[in-house]
C-alpha cells in the first residue's frame, strides 16, 4: 500500500472518529443555515410584500458579518475553540426557537425578524472562525487536507439542496416549517459537538488585549508574501469572480428567455460543478506535486470559464461553463484553505482563517459593483469584466516560483 495506505481515499478523514461527529455536525449546520436564510427571506416578504424590506434583511444578516468577523477570529485564538463553538451554537439554536415560536404563535412581525436576524448572523460571525480554526485539532496532519476537501461537501449538498427542499416544504405547509428545520438542524448540530473530545489548545493571550492581537493577525498576513497572496485571490473571487451569481436572473430571464426553470437549471449546475471539484480533490488531493501552480491554474479556470460563460448565445452551452466554472471555483479556493491551514501557526490559526472566511462574506459587495457594471453596460459586459479580472491575477501570480512551489 505504500506511506498513503492509511490516509488516502476519498473518504479518507471520516474514519477518523472525531472528524466524522464534527462532519455530522456540519452537515446539520448547513441544513439549518440554509433553511434560515431561505425562510426568513420568504416570511419577510409574506409580511411585507416589499422589497425595501428584503434589502432590510440582506442589511441586518449581512452587517453584523462584517463587523464581528475579525473579532471572532481574535477570540478564537485566546479561548477554548470547542467550548466556543459550543456557545456560539446555544446561542444560535436559541435565536431560531425563539423566531419558530412567535411564528407558530402568528404573532411575528416584520421588526422581529430583522433583530432575530442580525442576531443569528451576529452568532455565526464567531463561528466561523472557530469552527475553521478547529479543524486541525479534530484529525491527524496526514488526513487534514481530506478533511478541508470533504467539509465542503456539506455546503456544496446544501447550496443544491437545501433552498429547494425548503422552498417546497415551505410551499406546502408555511413558514413555520421552515423555522422549524432550521432550529432542528441547528439543535442536531450541537448534538453533535457536545459528543467531541479534541486535542490541544489556542494559544494564550500573553497579557495582551485582543485589539494587540487583532493587529498582530494583520501585520502577520500583511508581511507574508503567500498569506497575502492567498486570501488576496479568495477576495477578488468573491468581488469578481462568484459575483455574477447576482446577475443569473438577468441571463435566465431576458438573455436566454428560461424564466424561473433557467434559473434553477443555472444555480444548480454551478453547484453540481462544485461538488465534482470537491469529490475529484478529496479523491487526488495526494497526488497533486504542486498544490500551488494547480490552484493558481485553478482561478484561472473560474476566470477563462466566466468569459466564455458571458457570450454563450444557447442555455445548455451556458449549463456546461458554469459546471465547468463550479468545478473549477471549488478546485482552487480548497485548496487555499487547505495551504493556509497547513501553514499558519496555530496561536494565530484563528485571526488568519477569519481574515479568510471574511473574503466570502464580501460577495454581497461584488454583487453590488456587478449589478451597477450591468446597468450602466449589460450583464455580459459585467460578468466577462469580472472574469478578466480573476483570469488576468491568476496569470500574473503565476509568475512567482514561490506561489507555484508552494506544497
Amino acid at each position: 500500500m505504500g506511506r498513503h495506505g492509511a490516509t488516502d481515499g476519498t473518504f479518507a478523514a471520516l474514519r477518523t472518529p472525531t472528524y466524522f461527529r464534527y462532519w455530522l455536525g456540519l452537515v446539520f449546520y448547513v441544513l439549518g443555515h440554509r433553511a434560515e436564510y431561505v425562510t426568513y427571506a420568504w416570511t419577510v416578504w409574506q409580511l411585507t410584500e416589499s422589497p425595501l424590506y428584503l434589502g432590510y434583511l440582506g442589511m441586518a444578516q449581512g452587517v453584523p458579518t462584517l463587523v464581528f468577523q475579525l473579532v471572532g477570529g481574535v477570540l478564537a485564538d485566546r479561548v477554548n475553540r470547542l467550548r466556543l463553538l459550543v456557545v456560539t451554537q446555544v446561542l444560535t439554536s436559541a435565536t431560531l426557537t425563539l423566531v419558530f415560536a412567535l411564528t407558530f404563535l402568528g404573532i411575528v412581525r416584520v421588526q422581529h425578524l430583522l433583530v432575530l436576524a442580525a442576531l443569528s448572523s451576529a452568532f455565526r460571525a464567531f463561528d466561523e472562525p472557530t469552527r475553521m480554526s478547529l479543524i486541525p485539532q479534530l484529525i491527524d496532519r496526514a488526513r487534514l487536507r481530506n478533511a478541508i476537501t470533504l467539509g465542503s461537501i456539506p455546503w456544496q449538498a446544501g447550496r443544491m439542496l437545501g433552498p429547494s427542499i425548503t422552498g417546497v416544504l415551505i410551499a406546502a405547509f408555511g413558514g413555520t416549517v421552515g423555522f422549524a428545520l432550521a432550529m432542528l438542524g441547528s439543535y442536531g448540530a450541537l448534538v453533535m459537538y457536545l459528543g467531541l473530545n479534541i486535542s490541544g489548545e489556542a494559544g494564550s493571550a500573553h497579557g495582551r488585549n485582543m485589539f494587540e492581537q487583532f493587529i498582530e493577525g494583520l501585520g502577520y498576513v500583511g508581511t507574508n508574501f503567500v498569506f497575502t497572496c492567498l486570501i488576496g485571490l479568495a477576495l477578488l473571487n468573491s468581488l469578481f469572480g462568484i459575483s455574477y451569481i447576482t446577475l443569473l436572473p438577468v441571463f435566465a430571464d431576458k438573455i436566454f428567455d428560461a424564466g424561473s426553470t433557467g434559473y434553477g437549471l443555472l444555480q444548480a449546475a454551478h453547484g453540481c460543478g462544485a461538488l465534482g471539484g470537491t469529490l475529484t480533490l478529496a479523491s487526488i488531493a495526494h497526488l497533486i506535486r504542486r498544490p500551488g501552480t494547480a490552484l493558481l491554474l485553478g482561478a484561472f479556470g473560474v476566470g477563462v470559464g466566466l468569459l466564455v460563460f458571458s457570450q454563450m448565445p444557447l442555455l445548455g452551452l451556458a449549463l456546461v461553463m458554469l459546471v465547468t466554472v463550479g468545478f473549477c471555483n471549488t478546485f482552487y479556493l480548497t485548496q487555499i484553505n487547505t495551504l493556509l491551514q497547513h501553514n499558519v501557526p496555530d496561536h494565530l490559526r484563528g485571526r488568519v482563517m477569519s481574515l479568510y472566511s471574511l473574503c466570502f462574506n464580501l460577495a454581497p459587495l461584488g454583487g453590488l459593483l456587478a449589478g451597477a457594471m450591468a446597468a450602466a453596460v449589460n450583464a455580459r459586459f459585467a460578468v466577462g469584466v469580472g472574469g478578466a479580472i480573476v483570469a488576468a491575477n491568476a496569470l500574473l501570480l503565476l509568475r512567482s516560483q514561490r506561489l507555484r512551489r508552494l506544497g
